[in-house]
């Protein structure tokens, strides 16, 4: 049965989708069979793997998958072992469709519900969450067997990080009592600022062993893979994707112990 792990926090330019892509890529190319689900109505993901418009999925994305309780029909494959549950704008109507359409008792749990149909096909299923704490987020947690924080150094989203922590608590006890906190990564780290050093220092002391030891830096070469596509041909693409590939060690080690 395939491990969900989501990627959040209810901040925009973190690293999420960018962090969900590299780690659904790496492990493919591993080997492991993986499921990438956008559920962020941006459509990067969709965009970072597929190099494609997210506007080439309309009526074909994890919206439809959810009104069917089916992905089936509209997961894209990439390669054998990576394949894509895509977005695009429209999925910005989720909200509206499950709390107008959904039994309330069922609300939260649409889209768990909607990928156990193929959990068993996955290894590894990476769900990509939008930065907000709506319905979508709620939903992708409620999902997720493990969730992970993506938690940028720098002081807003500090500040949203015990909230994004509170949200995964409230899930955990009152929707899915197996969810648990794969750990908090660091991301998008500029080493030139002190503001950026002096937070990641602090989030290593006040949450200690949640926080993954992999470090995420910025790099200019992670930022072009959305309009080249994931490469490993130069030095500057291995040296970029090296940090991801170290996260995604540290990650199967806590998922499967």
């Amino acid at each position: 049965m395939g491990k969900i792990i989501s990627f959040g926090l209810q901040k925009g330019g973190v690293g999420k989708s960018t962090t969900t892509g590299l780690t659904s890529h790496i492990l493919s190319e591993m080997g492991y069979k993986v499921l990438s689900v956008d559920f962020d109505s941006q459509g990067n993901l969709t965009q970072l793997l597929t190099r494609r418009s997210p506007y080439d999925f309309v009526h074909k994305t994890s919206l439809e998958a959810c009104k069917e309780g089916n992905p089936k029909p509209y997961i894209h494959k990439i390669t054998d072992n990576l394949h894509l549950l895509p977005a695009e704008d429209f999925l910005s109507q989720f909200d509206k469709w499950i709390y107008t359409q959904v039994p309330e008792t069922k609300q939260m749990t649409v889209l768990k519900s909607t990928l156990d149909v193929v959990r068993d096909e996955y290894d590894y299923i990476f769900i990509d969450l939008p930065p907000n704490l709506g319905g979508l987020t709620l939903n992708g947690v409620c999902a997720s067997d493990f969730a992970i924080v993506i938690m940028q150094s720098e002081p807003f989203a500090y500040d949203a990080l015990e909230r994004y922590l509170e949200i995964v608590q409230a899930i955990q006890n009152k929707v899915n009592h197996n969810l648990r906190l794969a750990g908090i990564l660091v991301s998008l780290l500029d080493a030139r600022t002190n503001i950026g050093t002096y937070i990641m220092e602090r989030v290593k002391e006040e949450y200690s062993d949640f926080v993954f030891e992999t470090v995420i830096r910025r790099k200019s070469r992670v930022i072009e893979f959305s309009v080249e596509g994931v490469q490993s041909k130069s030095r500057s693409d291995r040296d970029a994707l090296q940090q991801y590939k170290n996260f995604c060690e540290e990650l199967i080690k806590r998922v499967n112990n």
